[in-house]
């Protein structure tokens, strides 16, 4: 316990301080200070991911390598999934006008942060018991991570309710509504790769291509998309652009979960659905056009291949299982919910240029980082060095989906006692261009639909308000039209 009591006094210091010196230091300063700490915290959970941690055994009850589990910890389970919650609350919360962030940042995170805090031991327990999986530090490092974590869960809260002043308006009925309506769904969005495992324990059903529960998914991922459109379309260009980034925080730090269970060259983010959990980000902080051109016309149509011949090979409830599921959801979703709810323009004729040349450099990289580290840099026995297949260039898996590129196996070349072969990656390289482009071309189509379904649309709300039938019915902003 001395290090929880620790950390509630530094808390504790800090906050008084902030409030006692409020005035000299004014709200320009304190919003700088919460803008800073909470991307600091943000990486902590960042790099958090890649620091060992006990929790991946924790099974309620299934096989997993050849092994049985049978573990639960509910609290634990529960905690981090508040604590995943609270990496992406606070960022928007602080760079965002959101009143429902902030209270989710202050009514519930802190006590998250709170609880968190109490049962210091248990989380350490995990953190510095040998997962065997990823990086294993020294004992003051971890304690060093989890206080400034913890300290910064709960300073970031404290300031913005007693030094900025944001307080739950407790007579606004809405404001409730909206806490207890999207605070669930944020937690649903926001689950831990970890937490189905933790609390359900696996299944031995499996998703396989063209199943019940493979249709199911990808009309859970239709549906997702197309609520959030009908949700967020008339809202402020603000909130829009909150929940697109909202969306994209959680699915950068979700597939850097994945480091939680090994560190390697092959799990290094260089697969194009991979990619897209780092760029997807990058592309909505950054703004460029021609970068997200790429992102929509590259990821989308690979996230749809992994719709339908989904690459899992255990339990539906499997770490990897889950990983995959999220991952290819929201890598489908968010570039097109960017596009529908007018963050970012549709792609035109120069949007499909800027498409191809970052293809062929993506290709060209995958081509040559897999050519000299399968030949040179790979080691059998080496953890991190292993044998690398970005964009499935280097293995047969693409041959089991088109078998009748099995002639492309004939003309090989062997490099260093490493066989690669040239024609099967060629014909990689124009078979999905060609995807890529058909997805544009119907994409842009279905665009021009809506155009018109909209303008039909606008007549008659036009044509009803002046009979007086709607007092006033609200249309969006149309600025995401060529």
């Amino acid at each position: 316990m001395m290090y929880t009591y620790i950390i509630f006094l530094v808390v504790a210091v800090l906050t008084t301080l902030a409030i006692i010196f409020k005035k000299k230091i004014g709200d320009k300063t304190f919003n700088t200070a919460l803008k800073v700490l909470s991307i600091i915290y943000f990486i902590l959970g960042v790099v958090r991911s890649f620091l060992n941690d006990n929790f991946i055994w924790v099974i309620n009850g299934g096989n997993y390598g050849g092994t049985y589990y049978k573990s639960t910890d509910v609290l634990q389970s529960l905690l981090r999934w508040g604590v995943t919650l609270s990496y992406v609350v606070y960022p928007c919360a602080v760079f965002f006008k959101t009143r429902v962030l902030k209270n989710f940042a202050i009514y519930f995170c802190l006590p998250v942060a709170i609880v968190s805090t109490i049962f210091y031991n248990n989380f350490l327990d995990y953190f510095l018991t040998n997962s065997g999986r990823a990086i294993m530090t020294s004992d003051w490092v971890r304690h060093t991570e989890f206080i400034l974590e913890l300290i910064l869960a709960m300073i970031v809260p404290l300031i913005l309710r007693f030094c900025i002043g944001h307080k739950f308006k407790l007579k606004d009925k809405w404001e409730w509504i909206y806490f207890f309506t999207l605070l669930p769904l944020s937690l649903l969005v926001c689950i831990p790769v970890t937490l189905p495992q933790s609390l359900f324990g696996f299944t031995d059903k499996f998703m396989v291509p063209f199943s019940f529960s493979n249709f199911l998914w990808i009309a859970i991922i239709l549906s997702i998309l197309i609520v959030l459109y009908f949700v967020y379309r008339f809202k402020d260009r603000e909130t829009r652009y909150m929940l697109c980034v909202f969306l994209s925080l959680y699915l950068f730090l979700h597939y850097n979960s994945i480091y939680l269970m090994d560190l390697k060259m092959s799990r290094l983010p260089f697969q194009l659905c991979n990619l897209g959990a780092y760029l997807i980000l990058f592309a909505l902080l950054i703004k460029r056009q021609g970068f997200f051109d790429f992102i929509l016309l590259a990821n989308v149509p690979g996230a749809m291949i992994a719709f339908c011949v989904p690459d899992v090979s255990e339990g539906m409830l499997s770490y990897w299982n889950i990983h995959f599921y999220i991952e290819h959801t929201w890598v489908f979703v968010i570039p097109l919910l960017a596009v529908v709810l007018r963050i970012m323009k549709r792609p035109n004729k120069q949007g499909f240029k800027h498409f191809f040349i970052g293809f062929v450099i993506y290709f060209l990289f995958c081509a040559t980082v897999g050519i000299i580290f399968n030949s040179y840099l790979y080691k059998p026995y080496d953890p991190f060095f292993n044998k690398i297949n970005y964009f499935y260039l280097f293995d047969t898996t693409i041959l089991s989906v088109l078998p009748f590129l099995s002639f492309t196996r004939t003309y090989a070349v062997t490099l260093n006692g490493y066989t690669f072969y040239p024609l099967y990656m060629l014909l990689i390289f124009i078979l999905y261009s060609v995807f890529c482009m058909i997805f544009w071309y119907v994409f842009t189509q279905l665009c021009k639909v809506g155009d018109r379904h909209f303008q039909v649309r606008k007549v008659r709300i036009d044509d009803n308000n002046e009979r007086g039938k709607y007092k006033s019915r609200k249309m969006p902003k149309t600025e995401y039209i060529d």
